[in-house]
């Protein structure tokens, strides 16, 4: 996990499931090459406000928290129990790179040390359980 691993919008790329998997793998939003369609055309990474500047956190925006990001919030919170809004306010709380080195702590997995997966219920490497994986 680096300063490209945060989106725009507040999600860290590297506990996706498209940056995670081996096949037709995500290169992340700040970076160009392999990503999927709905990421190239992300409203929010290329929304007017940013001026060019696709690599602009949104909490720097005066109109944070906007429509676009609640709506992305709502989504990530009902189906992965992360929010993308509370990981945006804590970077401008804390600052990127301490928030960068908690992020490491919390979703690296307790058996084998890799990063946890966001979308998975359990580690995309070894199979051990997501504690932070919501349960329904």
């Amino acid at each position: 996990m680096n300063n490209s691993s945060i989106a725009p919008c507040g999600v860290i790329c590297d506990i996706c499931l498209g940056f995670q998997r081996s096949k037709n793998k995500c290169v992340g939003c700040n970076n160009t090459g392999n990503k999927p369609y709905h990421c190239t055309v992300c409203s929010i990474t290329n929304c007017e406000e940013k001026k060019g500047n696709k690599k602009l956190l949104c909490y720097e925006c005066n109109k944070f928290p906007c429509r676009r990001i609640k709506d992305l919030d709502k989504r990530y919170i009902a189906k992965y129990g992360e929010s993308p809004i509370q990981n945006l306010r804590r970077i401008k709380e804390i600052g990127l790179d301490s928030f960068i080195e908690s992020e490491k702590a919390k979703w690296k997995c307790s058996e084998c040390g890799h990063l946890l997966c966001v979308h998975k219920e359990v580690c995309y490497n070894c199979g051990n359980l997501n504690d932070y994986f919501p349960t329904t």
